[in-house]
């Protein structure tokens, strides 16, 4: 899924708070993630986040949904790629630290790719966020304990004083519900 729901871009435009406050709980954690991944401290990470979020909140007065025009996406990741080269290039005239070169050499992630990756990993964490304040509290922690901490079946069971059968349940059960989050996050809409 790599789509933004286009009313949500509507109603950040029309200045709505809840959106603001929506938009922000998903792309701020996000943006700044994905400077840190390219290599900014914490305050370089942050600039660059309220620069991004600056060049929304100026540039979607009026958002218009036109797939033709590109999506959103493609837009906000060539935002803040260009936005962290910047800060890069500005200090390609200072020396190397010795660090840079001890580093292991592996084949790293582009920086699409890590857009990519942090774009859905940002958007299904707030899909859990509401999940989790729609299921009971048991309910959301054997799920939490079993799924997203990977425990064994056995261990939770254990734990939580269930039966394998009741875990494998709200595994079902909850997945369906982050599933249906996950459709009404996107919509029905083509890729923005």
């Amino acid at each position: 899924m790599e789509t933004t729901r286009p009313s949500l871009l509507v109603r950040v435009g029309q200045d709505q708070p809840d959106a603001w406050r929506e938009f922000d709980m998903i792309y701020r954690p996000m943006l700044c993630r994905f400077a840190r991944s390219q290599g900014l401290g914490e305050d370089d990470s942050e600039d660059v986040t309220q620069f991004c979020m600056g060049a929304v909140h100026k540039h979607i007065k009026g958002f218009d949904y036109d797939p033709s025009k590109g999506r959103f996406k493609g837009w906000l990741r060539t935002l803040v790629n260009n936005r962290v080269r910047n800060l890069h290039r500005k200090r390609r005239d200072k020396a190397a630290e010795t660090a840079d070169f001890r580093r292991e050499q592996a084949r790293e992630r582009s920086p699409e790719e890590d857009f990519d990756a942090i774009w859905m990993e940002e958007h299904l964490k707030q899909c859990i966020r509401m999940v989790r304040l729609e299921v009971a509290a048991a309910t959301f922690e054997a799920f939490k304990r079993h799924v997203l901490d990977e425990c064994p079946v056995a261990d939770v069971c254990e734990q939580l004083g269930m039966t394998p059968n009741q875990v494998y349940k709200i595994k079902w059960r909850v997945t369906q519900k982050l599933n249906e989050k996950m459709k009404e996050l996107f919509g029905d809409c083509q890729e923005l």
